[in-house]
């Protein structure tokens, strides 16, 4: 059964986007803001590493044309020169390194780790480098560059590279050269061109994401504005249409079930009718009338409410309610409560009768295709009605079906059972009476 007393709320799609939508959209951002970062730095240092290592090339050819060529020699006789010979190439590496490396360190070795120059500690020449089996001085003798950062005691961060020297038109490697450049005025640069590089995307996200969030808060207030009128329509529509034919509708919008096909249901029916109602309308104006019917009716649903039973129908001065199959025990607590309630009202003069009676029933949609209701009908409504009209007033009258499957100590406080004949059957039915005095 659909449950019409819950709160109807409408969906939260702003929140939901908020949390969902705006959170999940943020860390993606910055997940690819961070691996955009990432690419293009390892980009800019790889182009970086490159620039090096041309320049090392640079100046080897620049060393090769200006003193090796000159002197007939090469590179690996370098160690065995002349000491005055030694002075002119150091002079010569130094010249190029000031006008083409704006290095902090810088060190030419041979391949055997002989250190043919040294930028700041000139004693090292001539001897074998420390540091020649480290990896970067290994892969550079493989043909292969190798760098890394390195962070000084003062902050500043260099860059360290093995670059590999090979001799012309071959992968012959000849000598190494390894440099120690200061990056921070590059990472400066770095940071500066990825700044400008994500300002325009980030402007362009924000933007994107707020345009979204506006048409997502338009949306909410659609769809909050259509959920409260849907909301305030379902329940002016409990009030002028039974319970069961708003169940009905109900179930066949969320079922996708047809809302006039029928189906037989095993069910409880409970009628109630006011006692002479008639005399006392005649006798009463209108609008008193009304008023009397309408508070009587309000006691009654006021229980049948509390029991779980549904209002089927008003008809007159009657009451048609149902029940579940199984829920006998409602059924009679709602005939009790009702009884005693009216007769504790000083403001009610008249009294009511009960009948009560369970079986099978056809439920579904009954009338006209512009105008329908929907009700339960067959031979166990007509009985129930036939119980409650022949119910002395005060009481309630109560079909051995509905009292067998009620509790003993419930039983106990009926009557014994009687037979009734009843107009349009042939065969009594057996009733027990419990009377709310």
């Amino acid at each position: 059964m659909i449950d019409l007393s819950r709160k109807d709320a409408p969906f939260p799609l702003k929140r939901y986007y908020l949390i969902y939508g705006g959170i999940g959209s943020v860390l993606f951002y910055v997940l690819l803001f961070m691996l955009f970062i990432h690419a293009e730095r390892q980009a800019l240092y790889s182009e970086y590493i490159h620039s090096v290592s041309e320049k090392a090339r640079g100046m080897y050819r620049d060393i090769e044309r200006d003193f090796l060529i000159p002197h007939n020699i090469s590179i690996e006789q370098v160690e065995s020169i002349q000491t005055d010979l030694k002075k002119k190439l150091r002079l010569e590496i130094q010249g190029i390194v000031s006008m083409d490396f704006g290095v902090v360190h810088l060190k030419l070795f041979r391949t055997d780790a002989m250190t043919l120059y040294d930028h700041t500690e000139p004693a090292n020449e001539g001897h074998l480098y420390p540091l020649r089996n480290e990896v970067g001085f290994l892969g550079a003798l493989e043909g292969k560059i190798h760098s890394k950062i390195e962070v000084e005691s003062n902050g500043h961060r260099l860059m360290e590279a093995y670059l590999p020297i090979k001799r012309k038109g071959t992968d012959e490697v000849i000598a190494i050269l390894e440099s120690y450049e200061d990056v921070t005025r590059f990472e400066q640069q770095v940071k500066k061109a990825l700044k400008k590089a994500l300002l325009l995307p980030t402007i362009v996200f924000m933007g994107f994401n707020l345009l979204l969030f506006l048409i997502v808060a338009k949306a909410d207030r659609i769809i909050t504005e259509k959920t409260n009128l849907l909301v305030n329509l379902g329940r002016n529509m409990e009030k002028y249409l039974s319970q069961s034919t708003v169940l009905a509708i109900c179930q066949a919008v969320t079922t996708n079930r047809s809302l006039f096909q029928g189906e037989r249901q095993a069910l409880i029916i409970l009628f109630s009718d006011i006692r002479n109602f008639t005399a006392y309308s005649e006798t009463t104006e209108p609008e008193n009338v009304v008023q009397t019917l309408n508070r009587i009716f309000q006691i009654q649903g006021d229980i049948i409410h509390k029991h779980g039973g549904i209002i089927d129908k008003f008809v007159g001065d009657e009451v048609m309610v149902t029940f579940e199959a199984g829920h006998e025990t409602d059924a009679f607590l709602t005939a009790r409560d009702i009884l005693r309630a009216l007769d504790a009202n000083p403001k009610i003069k008249m009294g009511i009768g009960i009948g009560i009676h369970s079986g099978e029933a056809v439920v579904g949609s009954i009338g006209t295709m512009d105008r329908r209701d929907y009700t339960a009908i067959g031979d166990t409504i007509n009985i129930g009605a036939r119980i409650c009209a022949a119910c002395p007033q005060g009481c309630a009258y109560i079909s051995s079906t509905v009292f067998q499957c009620l509790p003993r100590e419930i039983q106990s406080q009926c009557y014994p059972g009687q037979s009734l004949k009843l107009k349009g059957k042939k065969e009594p039915i057996d009733v027990h009476l419990f009377s709310g005095q």
